[in-house]
């Protein structure tokens, strides 16, 4: 008995040039594909530049160069005004040295506003002492003070004070003499370093503080003889 079923038909054999034809029996169109986004198109060198050059402007800011580079450019004349972020240098004058030398080691006793403390530490706006022989407040300062000494009639136990001559220069020795004579309504003149090496060399052989008594051996009383008016 044959198994052959004359229904099952296997399809035409076409030529080859014809399989491939869109009316061809077994054609498949074959849609368009849109490429990736990993398959873009590089951008182009000027875009790369251009966001360069937008984040350097945008960053100036942050580096110094003023707010979105303009501090790098010519405004011209009606241009804004635009800070550079830069101020003048304080001018260093005896007078701002001798603060600073005070501040840093005279004040704790006198006081930033040169009063000192009652019965301890005699004050130094309109004092004898400060505004007298230039030699004597130079000693002071440079080999110390101990026990009582008088200061516009009150009397002071005056703790120990330093020698500053050890630690501190002729030049800062001088600043702060300048600083004292010119603060607190004093009004003498300054003082040079010339004038404070001078008693240092003259009083080299001294050793410990001085005290009031050997003071007054110094100079000569009343103002200093370059504050003396004609």
């Amino acid at each position: 008995m044959s198994t052959h079923n004359p229904e099952l038909q296997p399809p035409p054999h076409l030529p080859p040039n014809e399989a491939i034809q869109p009316g061809a029996p077994d054609f498949v169109e074959t849609p368009d594909i849109t490429p990736g986004l990993g398959e873009h198109e590089p951008l182009p060198v000027w875009l790369y530049l251009i966001l360069g050059l937008a984040l350097f402007l945008a960053g100036s800011s942050f580096t110094g160069f003023q707010t979105f580079g303009m501090g790098l450019m010519d405004q011209g004349p009606g241009g804004p005004a635009i800070s550079t972020g830069s101020s003048a240098e304080v001018v260093q004058t005896p007078m701002t040295r001798g603060k600073a030398v005070y501040s840093g080691n005279c004040a704790a006793c006198h006081q930033a506003n040169g009063e000192g403390t009652a019965g301890s530490y005699p004050p130094l706006g309109g004092s004898e002492w400060v505004l007298g022989d230039k030699q004597r407040l130079a000693a002071i300062l440079l080999h110390g003070l101990s026990g009582p000494v008088t200061v516009r009639g009150a009397t002071y136990s005056t703790n120990l004070m330093p020698d500053w001559g050890k630690s501190l220069s002729n030049e800062k020795i001088a600043d702060v003499m300048t600083y004292m004579r010119a603060s607190w309504g004093n009004t003498a003149n300054e003082v040079t370093p010339e004038e404070v090496a001078a008693v240092r060399a003259k009083y080299a052989s001294h050793s410990g503080p001085w005290c009031e008594a050997d003071l007054l051996k110094i100079g000569t009383n009343g103002p200093d003889p370059s504050d003396k008016k004609p």
